[in-house]
């Protein structure tokens, strides 16, 4: 990144920002398809019997669909203010457990998970830490799923990302790549995944990448 590196922000910064205005950031969030957790449980197998962890559940958006599953789910999340309106979102839902702590300090009492899912969270979880710990809280054979949203344009649309670039830069300065969306048929067109995220290694098998609009 460039500039004084004192104004830098850090991760656990920005993060704090949303668990200050938990209801603005549910109320603004794109939420996420019926038919993306339709495949998720169709590519793991996901059923009533399953124990699923999700990771960084902000204010319970995936939670929620995650729970209408039938899976058992404990969503860990650091921020209180944002755990805390996750409980009252998911309250109807007996399946599942907030608990509030970041995933590298989380004390998961021994347990194993047959899935773990990070929706548009796992950016926030040190890399050093947080791969090797997704691999070991997984039950042999288990899934790691990291769910997201894709900003993209199509041929003729305004560039309104590059418009702001200006305003990006001056708040969270060292993103070159900001402003210049992927075209939504190159997106479409990949099966190597999306976003920015550290290589695991040898920690996991093939990744299967799946696109819902």
């Amino acid at each position: 990144m460039t500039g004084d590196p004192k104004m830098r922000p850090n991760r656990h910064d920005l993060g704090r920002v949303f668990n200050e205005v938990p209801e603005l950031y549910d109320r603004v969030r794109p939420g996420y398809p019926d038919e993306l957790f339709a495949d998720l449980g169709a590519v793991t197998s996901m059923d009533e019997q399953s124990s699923v962890l999700e990771v960084g559940c902000g204010t319970g958006q995936a939670t929620r669909s995650l729970a209408a599953l039938g899976c058992s789910v404990t969503a860990v999340e650091p921020g209180a203010d944002m755990a805390a309106l996750a409980r009252h979102r998911i309250a109807s839902f007996r399946n599942v457990e907030v608990e509030t702590s970041t995933f590298e300090e989380w004390d998961n009492r021994g347990r194993r998970f047959d899935v773990l899912v990070a929706a548009s969270s796992w950016h926030w979880v040190d890399p050093s830490i947080g791969w090797q710990r997704a691999h070991d809280m997984l039950h042999p054979g288990g899934w790691m799923a990291l769910l997201g949203h894709v900003v993209v344009r199509r041929p003729g649309e305004p560039e309104v990302y590059a418009e702001t670039a200006d305003l990006h830069e001056r708040f969270c300065p060292g993103n070159p790549d900001w402003g210049h969306p992927p075209l939504e048929e190159d997106v479409r067109g990949t099966d190597e995944g999306w976003g920015l995220v550290d290589d695991p290694g040898e920690l996991f098998g093939p990744t299967i990448v799946a696109q819902r609009s």
